[in-house]
Order: C-alpha cells, then structure tokens, then sequence
C-alpha cells in the first residue's frame, strides 16, 4: 500500500509537495500504532537489525571496518581508527574523509544509525563517507568468531536526508520522584 494512503487512513495530515523536516530529538507526533495497524507475525527482517550476542556485534562492526580500511589504504589513503565520533579517518595528502562503517549480516536495505552519527555527517565542515558491508556471514563455532564474505554499498559524500530517517527509540527521563 502506498505511504500517502496509509497516512491517510490513519488521519495524519501530509502534503508530498511540502517537504519536512524530521526533528531528531522530538517524538513525531504520531503512534506507530497509527502507522502500522495491528501488529501482525514478525516475518524475517532483511536489513539491519538487533544482535542480541554482544561477540558477534563486535565481530561484524571490526570486519566492516576493516574492509573499508582496506577500501582506503588501497587508494592511498593513510587510515586512523578512531571509534568516536566517527570509525575510520582517512587523509592523503591535504584532503580528509571521516568513514561511517557499518556492518549486517542482512540485505543493504538499511543500518542503525546513533543521532550523533547523523549530526557529525550533517555538520558542513565535515566530508563523510557510509561504508556498509551487508551480508556477512559469520561463523559462531569458532572462537573467536569467524566472519567472511559480504557484499560492499560505499556511499561517498554522504549527508543523510530527512526522508530517509525513521525514529527508532526514544529516551524518557523520568520524573523526578523525590519531591
């Protein structure tokens, strides 16, 4: 079904020629609820999603990241990982790239991304690449843990746009009980 009826039937007010921004730090104003109906059987899930073993979390994000160093130093970038703000920074010569590594054992459909990742892509004074490594296969019976293969989406000059972020979670501070 198509988004405009969906939001439609759920009497939330759209127009596609005026275009929104998505607030990143406020809850959208609507209920996923509205959005999403019933909830029906949770089929598989084909891009990003949770791993709930913190090893192999660990073993996909490291082996994401060092295809994407391997990307670099193979065009003569000098490569520094870093972790935070942003995994890997590339320089060669004058220029400077931060690198977005992101790692799934899913299809490229889409990647988790923390709000701090998005300000820091968003910041103008800033160059940065996503590198996603989908489909990685990896193997628990080793330890450690063994990944391989992969398939390689390298978006350079990335700047994540407002209509392709969905809010995922939200922080609530609780009310001070003190009182």
């Amino acid at each position: 079904m198509p988004a405009q009826q969906l939001l439609e039937l759920a009497q939330i007010p759209f127009d596609p020629k005026v275009p929104e921004d998505v607030p990143l730090d406020k809850p959208p104003g609507f209920t996923a609820e509205q959005v999403e109906g019933k909830k029906k059987p949770q089929r598989r899930r084909r891009g990003a999603g949770y791993i709930s073993d913190p090893k192999k979390r660990k073993v996909i994000e490291e082996y994401a990241e060092e295809i994407a160093t391997a990307c670099y130093v193979a065009e003569g970038w000098a490569v520094e990982k870093l972790g935070k703000p942003y995994d890997l920074r590339c320089t060669r010569g004058a220029e400077e790239r931060h690198v977005e590594g992101k790692g799934t054992t899913g299809a490229a459909t889409s990647v988790e991304l923390t709000i701090n990742e998005v300000l820091h892509a968003r910041d103008k004074t800033n160059t940065v690449d996503l590198y996603v490594v989908s489909d990685i296969k990896v193997d628990t019976r080793t330890d450690p843990y063994t990944p391989s293969e992969g398939a390689v989406s390298h978006y350079t000059n990335w700047e994540p746009a407002e209509e392709d972020l969905r809010p995922r979670k939200y922080e609530y501070r609780l009310p001070d009980q003190t009182v």
